[in-house]
Parts: C-alpha cells; structure tokens; sequence
C-alpha cells in the first residue's frame, strides 16, 4: 500500500504535463454511499461550481452497498483519464480493508488520491426515549445498563462506529453496536426508536429543536455557533472523539498526473469561495484544509498507520 501510493506521488513530481485534452466531456463522480448522505450532500454542493473551474459538466451518481467496496471497485476498473472520479469517506478507503478486506481487491493500491473535500465533526445525540441532558447523566445512565444501549452507525470501520467506540473507551461504558448500510438508516432507526444512541455527522441536528432526541455535546475543539449552549465533550471530560479520516477525492489507478494536479488544484480553489464554504458549513460539515496531492496521499498513508493501532485498541473487528 504504502509503495504504491508514494510511487504515485513520485510520478507527479516528475512526469511532464500532459493534460491540455482534459477534460473530454462529462465527468463521472461516483459516491459509494446512499444519497442523503455526508458523501452525497458534499459532493452535490460542490460537483458545479468544480465543473465550472474544470470546464465539464459533472454528473454524480451514488453506488452505496457493500461496505463502500461497490463503488470504488466500479471507479478502479474505468479507465485512467480522468472522466471517472470516486467520492469518498476516508474510513471506507483507508479502515474498511483492515476490517473487511477482499481478496482481490484493496482501494489503498488500487485508486488513486486527488483531494481532501470535508470532514464530519460529530454530535453526541440521544433518543428522547433516554431520560438524560448532559453528557455526565447519559454516561452514569449508560454505565448501570451495560449492554442495554444501542448505538446505530453507518457501517463498520467508519466515522460514526469509531466515534461511539472511542467515546465507550474513554468513558468505561459499553454500548451494543447496529451497522447500517449508511448515515442515513442509522438515523431513520434512530428517529425511530430503534437504537437509542447516534454519533450524528450533521443529519439529524438540522431537525433541531425535535421532541424525538437531544444534542447532549458536539466533538471538536469549538462549540458549533448554531447551538452555542450545547457544549463540546472535551468540555464535558472526554476526549479523543473525531470524524475520523477526510472525504476525498479518487480516480483509478494510472491517471495521469498532470490531470490529478489539476483536479486537486480546481477544487481546493472551488473549497475556497465563500458561497461553497457556507453551504458545507450549515451541513455542520468542516473544509478540509488544502493539500497537493502528494501531501493528500502522504496523509492518507500516515492515518492509514494509525488506524491499524487504534482499531485493535478499541477492540473494533470486522463483526464488532
């Protein structure tokens, strides 16, 4: 993984342009996860405003199912030149082949990185079934229900199963865990009843105020300005809860590097300009910060590392 990716990286640096033909029509963006979703919601916002600085139109289509692996297998087999693009959650590229690997295929040797687009800072919700207002009364409720309380996520490996993960270990209590094939079943089962607990990326907060759940605290180092009350758990004493790798950008292996420069160079100017910033921000979803696509893969590589020790340390495998 490691070799293929920094081979990559090593052949942007060096090959010369070649990408004045590009595009030569529309451009496909496949996302791996149902619509509705953090995936989906993103990639919509900003697939116009990247055809209008690329000069195509772009036309995004959802593959979901599968662990992620439909779509990004779908990506890899098209051809290399630029006309196919993969969008993405980190975990799904980086996690789920540590959990679910597939014998003929792993995304880590097999796409290639662009750009890193958003991440999903988290909320902590509870069904209103749950008779709880903060943080410190929900984990003293959790802790004398050990195994009582389920927790819905959009898979396993991603960002809202690590998130309630790192949140048990740090916290002493145990939860029962319920995949569901997206963000978004998990938070119909959750609006429903059916799970009493859900790491929110930004789906459900949109609903608020709802007598159907709370906001007991949001993750990441600021409280969200829309809910200036609500505080964050570093506040609340725990630590360590993220959303886990950036959405990216992918194309199939072989691209060439002068189209992935361009690509990567569109759409951090894209993530830059105010009306796209905003439109993410009220989706409580946080701009990645821009990177070549050399740093993109570097990072990648690194959190891919750290995951395979953090994962056995939560205990996480591919049926938990």
């Amino acid at each position: 993984m490691k070799m293929t990716w920094m081979a990559v990286c090593l052949a942007a640096l060096v090959q010369p342009l070649q990408a004045a033909e590009w595009p030569t029509g529309p451009i496909r963006v496949v996302v791996n996860a149902p619509p509705g979703g953090v995936a989906d919601r993103a990639m919509r916002v900003v697939a116009p405003h990247l055809g209008d600085e690329i000069g195509a139109h772009i036309v995004v289509e959802n593959r979901p199912g599968g662990e992620g692996y439909i779509g990004q297998q779908e990506v890899a087999r098209a051809k290399p030149d630029g006309q196919t693009m993969l969008m993405s959650a980190g975990s799904m590229v980086i996690i789920t082949p540590q959990l679910v690997p597939l014998p003929d295929f792993d995304p880590r040797q097999q796409l290639t990185p662009l750009a890193p687009l958003v991440s999903i800072p988290m909320n902590l919700l509870v069904h209103a079934s749950v008779p709880v207002t903060t943080v410190g009364e929900f984990i003293d409720y959790a802790r004398e229900r050990p195994g009582e309380l389920n927790y819905g996520s959009a898979g396993s490996g991603t960002a809202l199963h690590l998130a309630a993960e790192t949140f048990g270990r740090e916290t002493g209590i145990s939860m029962g865990h319920v995949p569901y094939k997206g963000a978004s079943g998990a938070l119909q089962d959750f609006l429903g009843g059916h799970v009493e607990v859900l790491f929110d990326p930004g789906l459900a907060i949109s609903q608020l105020p709802s007598d159907r759940f709370r906001l007991l605290a949001v993750a990441g180092d600021d409280r969200n300005p829309a809910f200036p009350d609500v505080p964050t758990l570093a506040e609340s004493g725990v630590n360590g809860v993220d959303g886990g790798p950036y959405f990216g950008l992918y194309a199939p292996l072989g691209i060439e590097p002068a189209v992935a420069r361009r690509t990567n160079e569109a759409l951090t100017k894209v993530l830059e300009e105010p009306e796209v910033r905003q439109q993410l921000t009220r989706m409580n979803l946080a701009v990645a910060p821009p990177m070549t696509v050399e740093a993109f893969q570097t990072y990648l590589i690194d959190e891919s590392a750290r995951y395979e020790t953090l994962l056995p340390e939560l205990g996480i495998s591919a049926n938990r």
